[in-house]
């Protein structure tokens, strides 16, 4: 069988007949690494949110418990 003499210079053709430098699987892998590392960050974002909600609710509840313990620690000190 002939060899490819664009391919072995480094050029492919896609689906379209467009000319490309990247052979067809490695751009097909490409783009799906594209499309993980979409989803990656995406899920990074709801992360954050989720957490930066949870240390909203830890901070406000620290702030009752020290509330807290200054209202103990004034009636204490009535008695």
């Amino acid at each position: 069988m002939a060899k490819d003499p664009m391919a072995e210079a480094g050029l492919h053709f896609d689906e379209l007949h467009k000319l490309r430098v990247l052979e067809p699987d490695v751009s097909q892998n490409t783009i799906e690494l594209k499309e993980e590392c979409e989803d990656f960050v995406d899920k990074i974002g709801q992360f954050q949110k989720i957490v930066g909600g949870l240390i909203e609710l830890v901070d406000e509840l620290a702030k009752e418990a020290e509330t807290e313990k200054i209202k103990v620690c004034f009636c204490i000190l009535n008695e």
